[in-house]
Parts: C-alpha cells; sequence; structure tokens
C-alpha cells in the first residue's frame, strides 16, 4: 500500500473497512452536483438514495479498481477518487446489480439507467488507460487542494507506467479544473436527448521524467496545492 503524507492527511489506498466512509464522502459531495437535480428533483430523497448507491458503487470499485483516500486521524476519510484500470471492455458490475439499483432508485432507475448507458456508450473502451469514475472531497474540507493531491498521487503512478486517464466531467467548472492536471476535452454528449450534458476529457500517456530530489523533502512529502477540489 502506498501512502503519502501531508500535514494532517494521508493519502492511502482503501481497504474494506473504509467502505462506510467512503460511501458518505461520495453522498455528501455530490448531493447538490450538476447531475443531482436530474436524477433526483428533492434533496431529502436524493440523500436516502444516494447514501445506498454509492455503497453499491464502492463495492464496485473495491472488488474492480483502486480507492485512493485522503485520511485525516482527527475526522476519518476526507476525500476519494475511485479509478479503474480499462483494456476492451467495461468494468465488471457488482453481483446483482440491475436488481440492487431497481431497489435503490425505485421510481427514479429510468434516470440511473439512463446514466449508466450513456457513459458506457462514450467510453473510449479500445484504449488501455485509468477510468476516474468519481472525485470527491467533503464539503466541509473542499478548497484545501485535497482533490489535486489525490490526481497528483494517482498521475505520477499513470506516468511511470506511461498509462493513460479518462474521465466524465459534469461542467464547465470542473473541465477546467482537470485542464489544469493535463486533461484534453473529448466530445461533450448529453445523458438523453433533454438531459445534462457530460464533458469527457482525456489525459494522454506520458512517462515521468526523473527528477532529483531537494535536500529535505522527497516527492512523498510535497504539500497539496492551494486550489479547488471539486467532485466529478
Amino acid at each position: 500500500m502506498t501512502t503519502m503524507t501531508v500535514s494532517n492527511a494521508t493519502i492511502r489506498s482503501a481497504v474494506r473497512d473504509d467502505a462506510i466512509a467512503i460511501a458518505d464522502v461520495l453522498t455528501t459531495a455530490f448531493l447538490y452536483g450538476d447531475l443531482a437535480t436530474w436524477l433526483i428533483p428533492h434533496p431529502d430523497t436524493r440523500a436516502r438514495v444516494y447514501r445506498p448507491y454509492f455503497a453499491l458503487l464502492t463495492e464496485q470499485a473495491l472488488d474492480h479498481g483502486q480507492i485512493d483516500i485522503t485520511y485525516d486521524p482527527d475526522v476519518g476519510v476526507t476525500a476519494v477518487a475511485l479509478w479503474y484500470p480499462i483494456a476492451d471492455r467495461p468494468v465488471p458490475a457488482p453481483d446483482g446489480y440491475q436488481t440492487r439499483l431497481a431497489q435503490i432508485t425505485g421510481e427514479y432507475l429510468h434516470r440511473f439507467t439512463a446514466l449508466d448507458q450513456a457513459t458506457h456508450r462514450h467510453h473510449p473502451y479500445t484504449d488501455w488507460h485509468h477510468y476516474l469514475g468519481h472525485l470527491a472531497v467533503r464539503p466541509d474540507f473542499q478548497r484545501r487542494g485535497l482533490g489535486g493531491g489525490l490526481l497528483r498521487h494517482h498521475h505520477r503512478e499513470l506516468d511511470r507506467t506511461g498509462t493513460a486517464a479518462y474521465l466524465e466531467a459534469t461542467g464547465s467548472d470542473n473541465s477546467r479544473l482537470y485542464a489544469q492536471f493535463g486533461y484534453q476535452p473529448c466530445a461533450t454528449y448529453h445523458v438523453t436527448p433533454a438531459g445534462p450534458a457530460l464533458f469527457p476529457m482525456w489525459r494522454p500517456a506520458r512517462l515521468a521524467t526523473p527528477q532529483r530530489h531537494k535536500a529535505g523533502r522527497s516527492e512523498a512529502t510535497t504539500p497539496f496545492a492551494q486550489q479547488p477540489s471539486r467532485p466529478t
């Protein structure tokens, strides 16, 4: 397990015991996100649905991907990034996914299904890459650079192996943030003809250039940049 410590926060790979905290961060971060009112208009209903929904996605990422988290010893998990290695095919769904999704989302199943279908339809499965499914920061810890820290942490591994990355931003603010980390815009598409737009972005494969470490500081202890951190 790779870790990086910055101030009181540690970046590390998630384990099963982190699952509940990860789902909580995803729920609170996305509760008022760009897709929220389209998926479920009422915020109370949305909160009730989002918790088991994001628990389901957390299960999928723990089984078939990698979750990087920032952990603060005083408050627990503060930010999460759900990554999946993609090679020619979609990420396997959790056991009983469709039935469980229907039970969780109820009357809003058609919206969640449309979102799944749209992202699958437009995904570049033919090119080997890591897919950033979700990046989320607890609302009370946003704008502290935690999201950027998680991106840099994973990008170092991608650059070491010459691996590309892909994501779907949900708005122009997100797109501008990801552009700062080398992501380039692809063709925008709508989840449904009258639904919200998604903004796919691709970070080309690159190989890291060896760098000398300055005295008293290693790559593993570089502080987070103070910049906005927002969920995907």
